[in-house]
Formats: structure tokens, C-alpha cells, sequence
């Protein structure tokens, strides 16, 4: 193998994270000659959606947002609500706008090198960061990676994936409301579980049908497709639908933390770096405000890099609340029709975008069966 090529960084990983950050260095003031960004191959499907809410009106990703609501509706059997988002906008991201927007950026800046190969292994040795790959081996200051995860699984630890299969449908009639998308309809059978369905529309014709669950393991495919067939001809009285694309996958939702083994020299980001939050896998907001901290560090000192971590306050609310999903002395669905029943919607948006005071979140505790809470809380407090 030949020796080993240098850069000021190297990104491990053309997901989410590591195209993000790509663009966040584009357009920050880190001085930079050499970025290396590899993966084992370019994104070119659409393969996921990203959903989130935000207040801020000019991000980078400002131009490939989909579309963007003021509201959207939350269901249940005996509960719906169409719930007003000011001052947030709940913004729809399709993967392809997202990874061709950003691939094409990364090109146009003769400062980044794209390489497309299989990563074997990543360390750190002698203060750098080494990348080796099947056909090279890559040097650099720092290592940004998305790619490879290690993760400390503890047994008494709960450990859930937030798992999905959407279906893009097109039907022949004008059936879906554009100004409403369903955040989370909760009217589908719960199995002992969590279940629900996301219902994002791309235009009056046509929209996205998700299937989503929080649970120790996914499900197989033949029960996806039954439930999404099922609700889209039950509830909602579609008979006559084509599927133009799929989407599947899984996040974690996890206790145990995702730890990096890698040493100083490399940074792990993305889900690797713990931006899926673990009680509910929100990802895309948490992997921007990452990349965010990542550049405030380096534009003040390209030496030293401490990698983000999420508040221990925030943490510690999502295990209890993984605890209690675990312990089924409620029902997930209950927990959350209460939430989006008893709060202000600006304000629970905003603590589960973690930025809450103390305060308020204390407001939000006293929303839910509060006996099941105290009880979860002094167990993970305790836990080991």
C-alpha cells in the first residue's frame, strides 16, 4: 500500500452528518487548504425524508426545504388537534434534494477531495487521525466520523430503535390536504407497542406514508406493508393508490451511549456522535446544532476539538422516559397525547428540541401520569 496522503481534516462519512459538516466548513470561516470526504459510494436515491422544526429562517439548507408548515395535526382515537407552530416552521427535506445539493457544493470547492472507497479502520497515532481505506491510507489533524459506529451496550440498559417504512403514494383524486401535515396519528393498532403513522403530503395528489414504531427491534417487511396498506384504505379511505417510492430504516433509541474508541484525534458525528435523540430519534436538528459547536471550536482554535455532547439534564429526562415506554405501566400512545394535549405547543417544541429552562420543563413534567414518572426517574437515577 502506498504511504499515506495528508489533509487539514477528513471527513469519514456522506450521510447527514458528514455532508452537513461539509457545508458548515464551506460557509464558515475555518481556514482550511485540503478536506478529505469518502464514503463507499454517493448518494444518488431517495431514501429518506427529514422532518424537523426550526425558528431559524436562514440556513444553509434554507433552498432545499421542501416545504414548510405554520401547523400540523396530531391524532389519536379519541384526540385530534391541529396544532399551531409559531414562531417554528415544521420543514420537509427529501434525501436526493438534500445530498445532490450538497455533493454539488462540495464539488464546485476545489479545497475538497471526494473519494469513494470502503473504510476499514480509523485511529488515532502520534497525534493525527488515520483513515485507512482498501486503497489508501489517509492522514489528517482531525477525523470527522459518521461511518463507523461503536456503541457500549450495558444489559440493564434499555436499547429501542425508532423504526419506519414509508411509501410515497400517488392517488388518483385531490385527498390530501397541503397545509396539514400529520405529525403523529396515533389511531392505528398498538400492539403492546408504540405505533403511529406520519402523513407528510408533496401535493394534493401524492404523499408520504409512514409507518413508524419505538421498540426493541424492527419489524418484518410483510407487517409494514399490511399496515400501510391498511391504513391507507381504512383510515383513509384511499382504494386506488400507486407507490412511487420507498423509504425504510431504523434509529437508535438508546440508554446505552455511543462511545468513541478511536482516540483524541477523531471525532465521531452524526448518530456515531450522539445527534439521534434517544427517546424519540429526532436527528437532522441535533446533527446541525453539532456541526455548529464543531466550528465555533475550530474558527477559535483548529487544535483542539471537544466533542459535542448532548445536556445531562436532557439525557437523563430521555432515559426516564425510555424506561417508562419500557416498563408499560402507561401507554407511549397516552403519554403523548397528553403532551400535545396540556402543553402550549410552543413550548413543547421547544423542550424537545432541548431548549427549555428548568422552569418550564417542569411544566411539561406535570403534563403525564406523574406517579409512573417519579417511579422511572429514581430507577435511572440509581441505575448503574
Amino acid at each position: 500500500m502506498s504511504s499515506r496522503i495528508s489533509y487539514d481534516f477528513i471527513i469519514a462519512g456522506m450521510g447527514c452528518a458528514g455532508l452537513s459538516l461539509a457545508m458548515h466548513l464551506i460557509n464558515s470561516k475555518v481556514k482550511f487548504e485540503k478536506i478529505l470526504i469518502l464514503d463507499k459510494e454517493l448518494k444518488n436515491i431517495n431514501d429518506r425524508t427529514w422532518c424537523f422544526w426550526t425558528k431559524e429562517k436562514n440556513d444553509w439548507y434554507n433552498s432545499i426545504i421542501f416545504n414548510k408548515w405554520d401547523s400540523f395535526i396530531f391524532k389519536s382515537n379519541d384526540f385530534e388537534k391541529k396544532i399551531k407552530l409559531s414562531p417554528y416552521f415544521y420543514c420537509m427535506i427529501k434525501g436526493i434534494d438534500f445530498y445532490s445539493y450538497c455533493i454539488d457544493a462540495i464539488k464546485k470547492d476545489k479545497r475538497f477531495e471526494i473519494v469513494t472507497d470502503s473504510i476499514l479502520n480509523i485511529k488515532s497515532e502520534n497525534d493525527l487521525g488515520i483513515l485507512t481505506c482498501s486503497n489508501q491510507t489517509y492522514q489528517s489533524k482531525f477525523i470527522f466520523n459518521s461511518a463507523l459506529r461503536t456503541q457500549q451496550i450495558k444489559s440493564n440498559h434499555i436499547n429501542y430503535l425508532q423504526h419506519f417504512k414509508g411509501w410515497l403514494i400517488e392517488a388518483p383524486d385531490y385527498v390530501f390536504d397541503l397545509n396539514n401535515p400529520v405529525f403523529m396519528d396515533f389511531s392505528v393498532e398498538q400492539k403492546n407497542d408504540c405505533r403511529f403513522i406520519y402523513l407528510i403530503p408533496h401535493s394534493k395528489h401524492r404523499a408520504l406514508i409512514e409507518y413508524t414504531g419505538f421498540s426493541p427491534n424492527i419489524i418484518d417487511d410483510d407487517e409494514y406493508n399490511h399496515e400501510l396498506n391498511n391504513y391507507i384504505k381504512n383510515n383513509l379511505s384511499i382504494k386506488d393508490y400507486r407507490i412511487i417510492e420507498t423509504e425504510k430504516g431504523s434509529i437508535p433509541m438508546a440508554e446505552s451511549k455511543f462511545i468513541n474508541n478511536f482516540g483524541k484525534n477523531v471525532i465521531n458525528v452524526g448518530t456515531a456522535g450522539g445527534s439521534s435523540k434517544p427517546s424519540t430519534g429526532f436527528t437532522f436538528y441535533f446533527i446541525q446544532k453539532n456541526c455548529q459547536d464543531i466550528i465555533y471550536q475550530l474558527e477559535k482554535n483548529a487544535n483542539k476539538i471537544i466533542a459535542p455532547s448532548r445536556s445531562k439534564k436532557y439525557l437523563f429526562y430521555d432515559s426516564v422516559l425510555l424506561n417508562v415506554i419500557n416498563n408499560k405501566k402507561t401507554s407511549p400512545k397516552k403519554i403523548f397525547v397528553d403532551l400535545f394535549k396540556k402543553n402550549l405547543p410552543i413550548n413543547l417544541l421547544a423542550f424537545l428540541n432541548e431548549e427549555t429552562t428548568f422552569i418550564k420543563d417542569l411544566k411539561i413534567m406535570n403534563s403525564v401520569e406523574k406517579l409512573v414518572f417519579i417511579k422511572s426517574a429514581f430507577k435511572v437515577f440509581f441505575k448503574n
